[in-house]
């Protein structure tokens, strides 16, 4: 095996960075665009942001949510003010209202679920 020469060293780490960079820019870049859900019940809301900034758009009004401690393989955010409550599990969400107890959607899927991936939210966790 032949040594590297030592000014190759520098270019190689910018490339290997550069690398890195450009895989956290196409995650951060896939959390940003806004993801459709839609659910058994008709129902659908809009997802947008990353996992600590995560903004739920449900019946034409915006929802900062915040990320809960959840069981492995699933992501829990809430809303307390108006208590809507998402749980995301590998296979589909469900969307709550934890005021009334009632479950307002769900088996809910974006387009790459009902294509057989996880939900892109949980894809970022990992």
């Amino acid at each position: 095996m032949r040594k590297l020469r030592s000014s190759l060293l520098p270019a190689l780490l910018v490339g290997m960075t550069l690398g890195v960079a450009h895989d956290v820019k196409a995650q951060e870049s896939a959390l940003t665009i806004p993801h459709v859900w839609t659910c058994s019940n008709n129902e659908r809301f809009v997802t947008s942001g990353p996992a600590e900034k995560l903004i739920v758009q449900w019946r034409s009004k915006s929802y900062a949510m915040l990320k809960e401690q959840s069981l492995p393989g699933s992501m829990r955010f809430k809303n307390y003010d108006s208590g809507l409550d998402l749980v995301v599990i590998g296979p589909k969400a469900m969307l709550f209202n934890i005021k009334t107890g009632i479950r307002l959607a769900d088996e809910c899927k974006t387009v790459a679920m009902k294509e057989g991936n996880e939900a892109h939210l949980l894809a970022f966790e990992k």
